[in-house]
């Protein structure tokens, strides 16, 4: 399925609407860790029957 893409004009009411919006922008994110072994081989088994009984049911 096609979407289409993000196309949005802003409207800054404020000078600190503007200030906010370039500090949003310029602040580079952090990436978020995840960690692996919260998740063990047997519950990763059960999800992926899990999922698999509700797309194919």
């Amino acid at each position: 399925m096609e979407t289409s893409s993000f196309n949005k004009d802003f409207i800054f009411k404020s000078k600190r609407e503007v200030e906010s919006f370039i500090k949003i922008t310029q602040t580079p994110s952090k990436p978020i860790k995840i960690d692996r072994k919260l998740v063990s081989p047997e519950k990763e088994k059960e999800g992926v029957e899990e999922l698999r009984k509700t797309l194919f049911c």
